[in-house]
């Protein structure tokens, strides 16, 4: 029964894709904590039906996407740390 890995498959799509929808219609920002996060659980959902399903290029695809989104997370996650600098 595939049922379940293909719902993760294209739950994993969807996040992906409507983070680059509001990327592109500028309702977010990719420097966004939540933007790096929703595209790294949509990589993590593809892998998990990949598990099922193999194809090398998606897996090849989705774990460049899942570490570039790991980098975004740490860039937002370094900033975040950032201590602010005081005016005098």
């Amino acid at each position: 029964m595939t049922y379940l890995p293909d719902a993760f498959g294209l739950t994993g799509v969807f996040l992906m894709i409507y983070c680059y929808a509001r990327l592109q219609w500028q309702r977010d920002y990719a420097k966004k904590f939540s933007y790096s996060l929703l595209n790294l659980t949509g990589a993590i959902f593809l892998m998990v039906s990949l598990c099922y399903n193999w194809n090398l290029p998606a897996f090849v695809s989705n774990t460049f996407w899942g570490l570039i989104s790991m980098y975004g997370i740490y860039r937002c996650l370094k900033y975040m740390r950032k201590p602010k600098e005081q005016s005098t």
